[in-house]
């Protein structure tokens, strides 16, 4: 399935949250985290029990007051009655300037192609399964081609309590060998375009919302056209409420998927039934702060698939857990999480999930 970028929706949110509250569009904070992944699902009745340990390594660095570099990257390996893939991702790489003069953020993002390709047939398979959206995997692909991502992001105060914003990007995606001994894959680009706003509706609480449409290219193999996916579309609202220093956010939104085109005889030609599900999504956090040391973070999670002839679609997800964050005053953090998942598929199968993770990150 394809996936919009990230990198823009990450982008727009996190002005209109900083936009809020400490005026700072470019984060002033540095840090530089790696993180341990254990992640498992098992499906009772639909013949699958699979697991991935990854580990994950991230960096922000700021660049004086209008400008920041971001990397990320790490390791993954599969586990359970699959083949076994393992080996290096790729590496992401970020840059993010800001012109104070006219209210926007220019952003560039690049997926350097470090990561294992060139898969033998059943680690193909397993990396099909991996990357379903419906299982979260920290590492759902190891690795792609070269892909850029060239963005911009303005941001427009309308009051004191209402920040406008529109963004766009396009996303190149080189191509690349993702079997062993195959051809050359080239996934078609894509281009994105949101808009947003966020209202401050007193002191301490606050609510936004977006909009974000996602245009695909044409994907081809061996310079064959073999798929064209529909134009997708993104809408989320998203509320956030402080308590002295506790914070309660919550965030639901909808996706969905037009029909796409499909290899045929003579070209390509349009799905009989829209394959890709639309799926919504609900997603509810509190922090509760014990001291300056010490916090715990609360969080719920409900996804919904539509019933389309998918293998996945039509299934329901439900998730909990809790993360707690240890620091020190020499900037040292420690970050956890544990949390479980319940869901069922279409026909009756059952399917359970396990995410745990325990990390360490330095602030600067």
């Amino acid at each position: 399935m394809r996936r919009s970028p990230a990198l823009l929706v990450l982008l727009f949110l996190s002005v209109t949250a900083r936009s809020q509250t400490d005026q700072n569009i470019i984060g002033r904070q540095g840090s530089v985290s790696i993180m341990p992944v254990y992640q498992s699902w098992t499906g009772k009745n639909a013949g699958f029990s699979f697991s991935e340990f990854s580990t994950m390594i991230a960096a922000y660095v700021p660049m004086g007051r209008n400008a920041s570099f971001s990397l990320g990257g790490g390791g993954a390996a599969s586990g359970g009655d699959v083949a076994k893939l393992s080996g290096l991702t790729d590496v992401q790489l970020g840059l993010n300037y800001y012109l104070e003069s006219a209210n926007t953020v220019f952003s560039l993002g690049i997926n350097a192609p470090t990561g294992k390709k060139e898969l033998q047939h059943d680690q193909f398979t397993t990396s099909i399964l991996f990357s379903h959206p419906l299982f979260n995997m920290a590492v759902p692909v190891w690795g792609q081609g070269l892909n850029l991502n060239p963005g911009v992001s303005w941001v427009f105060p309308a009051s004191d309590n209402l920040v406008l914003g529109l963004a766009a990007a396009y996303q190149y995606r080189g191509k690349y060998k993702p079997l062993d001994g195959g051809g050359f894959y080239a996934p078609g680009g894509e281009i994105t375009g949101s808009l947003g706003a966020d209202y401050r509706l007193n002191d301490v609480q606050s609510l936004s919302a977006d909009f974000m449409f996602t245009s695909y290219g044409t994907d081809k193999y061996n310079d064959a056209q073999v798929f064209a996916s529909g134009n997708s579309y993104w809408f989320n609202v998203q509320y956030r409420q402080y308590f002295h220093e506790n914070m309660l956010q919550v965030i639901a939104g909808y996706r969905s998927t037009s029909k796409g085109k499909v290899a045929g005889v003579g070209g390509l030609v349009s799905e009989a039934e829209r394959l890709e599900p639309g799926r919504f999504e609900a997603y509810a956090e509190f922090k509760q702060v014990f001291n300056p040391r010490f916090s715990v973070s609360y969080l719920g999670e409900v996804r919904i698939y539509e019933n389309t002839p998918e293998a996945y679609s039509g299934s329901k997800v439900v998730g909990i857990g809790a993360g707690p964050t240890f620091s020190l005053p020499s900037g040292l953090y420690f970050p956890a999480l544990l949390k479980v998942d319940f869901g069922n598929l279409k026909g009756g199968g059952s399917i359970t999930g396990l995410d745990a993770r325990i990390g360490v990150g330095h602030t600067f």
